[in-house]
């Protein structure tokens, strides 16, 4: 699944399981992407605001904040950031508050990697074409 883009995203990925964070970051940097990891909401949080991503994948159950509370601070930081929830404890209410808070996908535990990977996919041609919109419209005007 390897493409030219996978290498110009970054991915944050955010668990409290050691083996979840250790399996995505091998599997993820075969495939060219850049990744960083937290074991925390709260490492999240200071992980962004010292560096930019474009992908957030969190837990939703998690110690102190869980992922639907990072999710929300997340967007107050950044609107555009593109956030990937994953859980093993799955209900519909926790699926719906997800997409509603502005989860761009939702995957459940034991994680499917080429679910992950078609969606990472889909992101990094959101990000190109984000990147390609921002440099054609913020060039200042020509003044004649």
């Amino acid at each position: 699944m390897k493409n030219s883009n996978n290498s110009e995203l970054s991915i944050l990925v955010v668990d409290d399981d050691e083996n979840i964070r250790f399996i995505l970051r091998q599997t993820l940097e075969k495939e060219a992407y850049h990744v960083s990891t937290a074991k925390s909401a709260e490492e999240a949080l200071n992980t962004l605001q010292r560096s930019f991503f474009h992908v957030v994948i969190t837990d939703i159950m998690m110690g102190e904040m869980n992922g639907v509370e990072l999710l929300h601070q997340i967007k107050e930081m950044n609107s555009l950031m593109q956030i990937f929830v994953m859980t093993s404890h799955s209900t519909l209410p926790h699926v719906i508050q997800c997409m509603q808070g502005g989860a761009y996908d939702f995957f459940e535990k034991p994680l499917k990697i080429d679910e992950i990977l078609i969606s990472l996919s889909e992101a990094a041609r959101r990000a190109a074409r984000w990147r390609e919109l921002y440099n054609r419209y913020s060039k200042a005007p020509k003044i004649k």
